[in-house]
């Protein structure tokens, strides 16, 4: 389902965010992306959003070389995406219910259909009796959890999380992660860069870990530090 082949990405003033990264993903699979800051975890995201383009090498996202996709094809290929960042990117003056909707308005789906998927998706979320607020009344949890229904709502076949817990307490992450789980065992593939040690080591998940660019480890059930 995705695929990175010999992948490099070189920036003009020389430095080498990643270096010839060989990599897997099933679909259906969670796997956690871990490593220090300056890894190249941001710069993976960017090649899979196709923001940036690889230096050399291969992307492959369900059978199409994505770096070969023509401008006009690349907001539908991040149509088949969700993508979760750590601080939300809510539009503050829309409410919750606006929010989610725009990812379906944007693709053009039929109203009643936007209004059925938009409840099913806050409801799974558990914001249903907050779909008239705006972002500012809502907990950091709840945002994330507004951002995460946005994420979904069009059903994707993979789900980027970027730090999706790295502004929020303990307990409020483990909800967040709860869901995330919730909507794999849906079928949907789930990416997660994260720093959270304690999430990763519990969860016992694939880990891929990034290190100065390089793939350093890939493991089956793995821990943060291997």
């Amino acid at each position: 389902m995705l695929e990175l082949s010999n992948v490099t990405k070189a920036y003009p003033n020389g430095s080498v965010a990643l270096n010839q990264v060989n990599m897997s993903v099933e679909r259906g699979e969670f796997v956690f992306v871990v490593g220090a800051s300056g890894a190249g975890k941001t710069t993976l995201t960017k090649l899979l959003l196709r923001e940036e383009k690889p230096t050399s090498g291969k992307i492959t996202i369900n059978g199409k070389n994505i770096a070969k996709l023509r401008p006009h094809e690349v907001p539908y290929l991040r149509r088949s995406m969700g993508v979760v960042f750590q601080d939300f990117r809510l539009m503050p003056t829309w409410t919750v219910e606006e929010n989610v909707a725009f990812a379906m308005v944007v693709v053009e789906t039929a109203p009643r259909l936007i209004r059925r998927r938009v409840a099913e998706v806050l409801e799974l979320v558990g914001l249903t009796n907050k779909h008239a607020q705006l972002p500012s009344q809502l907990s950091g949890g709840e945002q994330q959890r507004v951002a995460l229904a946005r994420a979904i709502v069009n059903k994707p076949m993979l789900l980027l999380a970027d730090e999706p817990t790295g502004n929020l307490d303990p307990e409020t992450s483990w909800g967040i992660v709860k869901l995330l789980l919730d909507i794999n065992s849906t079928g949907t593939t789930m990416l997660m860069v994260t720093h959270a040690k304690q999430i990763v080591d519990t969860l016992r998940k694939r880990v891929v870990e990034l290190e100065s660019g390089c793939l350093t480890r890939d493991e089956r059930c793995g821990i943060y530090h291997g």
